[in-house]
């Protein structure tokens, strides 16, 4: 549209006399660009905001400029008092907002993805994917197919975050099987999709689970509960030496730690101990064993049926300890689950065939609660460096009326994401729609009149700069008289 531009049109709307409530608001202003226009009392206070970052479309276009109402009621819907009410704002031109980065949270590429705080299991999967149970930034429990190559490719959210019971995940060729809050939730494995209702658990939780494509494992108290899969069909519990808090299942062999040993059933019923201690047990190739060991060192290895010990990969130390671990049935390749106090890593590792080891991929959480920047620098943890969330700038001139303002920008969160606010709750600037966040920090930029702003949910860290913020016009509306 052809903008009015002439300065007689601006000192039309000031010195025309106060209006009704109900009488049109007419404006002027200086070129294209969203609008916020609120209502504010003699005190300067904020009663209504008339417009949040609104274009053109949102108003009427007359001859002497832009032409909106008020109702006379305020933000919460109720009358306003009696009195002098004066109608401000400002026109936003070429400010820009452009996403930066994600910090500390290496599974968060793309705003898109899901927000990761805790992986609670997982599964590798043949080929390389793996499959993912985790608590998201908002306590929901998720289980999610994540591929290297083309990140996640479904998400699928089972419950809310887990309680004391355990929470367990296994895989077979087809299918996912999550055990959760006393039920039993079946994922086609290729999309996620629901292949059931979820079924009750009618036994006490399992400490761990495995899967065969027909058949199901828990382990009890000294006992494997089986089912049919998939329709869960109970079957002959089979007895087990210890109580087995991890558990693994392949063609006609079932494995599991516990109580200090590894434990081989290579017919499915009958356990023999290998005298090695683990807390965590995966079958590999050709009646060899994966498991993290449970002697203080920490190290992955691998065995054979006789306890022979085949490959070793040492922990290094000051990173992660090994917790979990999910290895390849065809060669020297498992991925494995690592925490330490303030990080939790996943990695896929593979021997070449020269004995070394080499990582594939590998995705890292950081604790990162207390973020903020630390000497220009974003940190995980800036508890002891102020923080601010407002700084003022210097606007540019209103040509039109010949206005100059100072403004603080605030930075404000809630159910419909972040933005810059003036002091008093004007909105300025949507920064982000992502919902969740808990905490939002900003710092100056290196350009002038530019910002970089942190915001976090809990588990991820997202950064934006924002610049031109000079290009942001003082409006000024007029009054209006309520009676």
């Amino acid at each position: 549209m052809k903008h009015i531009a002439f300065v007689f049109l601006a000192l039309l709307v000031l010195i025309q006399p106060a209006r009704a409530e109900g009488d049109d608001i007419t404006f002027a202003v200086p070129g294209p660009g969203r609008i916020t226009l609120g209502v504010f009392d003699k005190a300067g206070k904020l009663v209504r905001t008339l417009h949040a970052m609104d274009g053109e479309e949102a108003f009427r276009i007359g001859l002497n400029g832009y032409i909106t109402k008020w109702d006379g009621l305020d933000d919460a819907g109720n009358k306003a008092p009696a009195g002098h009410y004066h109608v401000r704002g400002y026109l936003i031109e070429d400010v820009t907002v452009e996403g930066e980065a994600f910090h500390f949270n290496d599974w968060t590429t793309d705003e898109d993805d899901p927000s990761l705080r805790h992986i609670v299991d997982f599964a590798f999967l043949p080929g390389g994917d793996v499959l993912l149970l985790a608590i998201s930034a908002d306590g929901s429990l998720l289980a999610t197919r994540y591929s290297p190559e083309s990140a996640f490719v479904w998400v699928k959210e089972i419950g809310s975050c887990p309680s004391t019971d355990t929470t367990n995940l296994a895989t077979n060729p087809t299918s996912a099987i999550i055990q959760h809050a006393g039920k039993w939730h079946l994922l086609d494995l290729q999309t996620g999709t629901p292949l059931s209702e979820p079924l009750p658990l009618h036994s006490e939780p399992p400490r761990a689970i495995a899967a065969l494509p027909s058949a199901l494992f828990g382990s009890l108290e000294k006992s494997i509960i089986s089912f049919s899969l998939p329709s869960m069909e109970a079957q002959p519990a089979i007895a087990a030496p210890v109580s087995l808090t991890s558990i693994d299942a392949d063609t006609g062999v079932l494995a599991g730690a516990g109580n200090g040993s590894v434990w081989i059933a290579e017919d499915l019923r009958t356990f023999q101990n290998i005298p090695i201690s683990a807390q965590s047990v995966s079958l590999g190739a050709e009646k060899t064993f994966w498991f993290v060991s449970a002697d203080g060192s920490n190290a992955v290895r691998q065995a054979n049926f006789k306890g022979d010990i085949l490959r070793e990969l040492d922990h290094e130390t000051g990173s992660p300890q090994p917790q979990k671990i999910h290895a390849s049935r065809t060669s020297d390749t498992f991925a494995v689950l690592e925490t330490s106090s303030d990080s939790e890593r996943l990695r896929v590792l593979s021997r070449a065939a020269n004995g070394e080891w080499s990582v594939d991929w590998e995705k890292t959480i950081r604790e990162s609660k207390s973020f903020g920047y630390v000497n220009g620098d974003v940190s995980p943890t800036a508890q002891d460096t102020p923080q601010t969330d407002s700084l003022r700038f210097r606007l540019e001139e209103n040509p039109l009326t010949g206005e100059k303002q100072d403004l603080t920008l605030r930075v404000v969160f809630d159910e419909n994401g972040t933005r810059l606010s003036t002091p008093d709750g004007l909105p300025i600037l949507s920064v982000s729609q992502r919902s969740g966040i808990s905490r939002a920090v900003i710092r100056r930029g290196e350009e002038p009149n530019s910002i970089h702003l942190l915001q976090g949910d809990g588990a991820t860290v997202e950064e934006f700069r924002i610049q031109g913020l000079e290009k942001i016009i003082p409006l000024n509306a007029g009054g209006i008289e309520l009676k």
